[in-house]
């Protein structure tokens, strides 16, 4: 689990270890997965979002399922619920 201060709060993002197991199977680099919900981090805790969330690109079609649930006014936890396969292919290409 990892832990980031924001202006606006507190935000930690949680992953399952069968998840984490899938990912590096996949030949993802889990600790990617954390810095890009890290990179919008502080837009999740401004809007206050609350329950899942999916982000998909509309080019690749790569899918990302996050679900926000708040522990207090200014603390939030991020699990990482599903990656689409899809998504192998576009780590790769923004890695090169």
């Amino acid at each position: 689990m990892a832990q980031t201060k924001y202006e606006c709060g507190n935000l930690r993002i949680a992953m399952e270890d069968s998840l984490k197991a899938d990912l590096e199977q996949r030949g993802i680099m889990v600790g990617e997965i954390y810095r890009l919900i890290e990179s919008f981090g502080n837009k999740l805790l401004m809007t206050k979002a609350t329950g899942e969330i999916d982000f998909t690109n509309k080019d690749t079609g790569a899918s990302l399922k996050l679900d926000i649930q708040w522990e207090d006014e200014e603390s939030a936890v991020v699990h990482v619920k599903e990656l689409t396969q899809n998504l192998t292919v576009v780590v790769m290409e923004d890695a090169a």
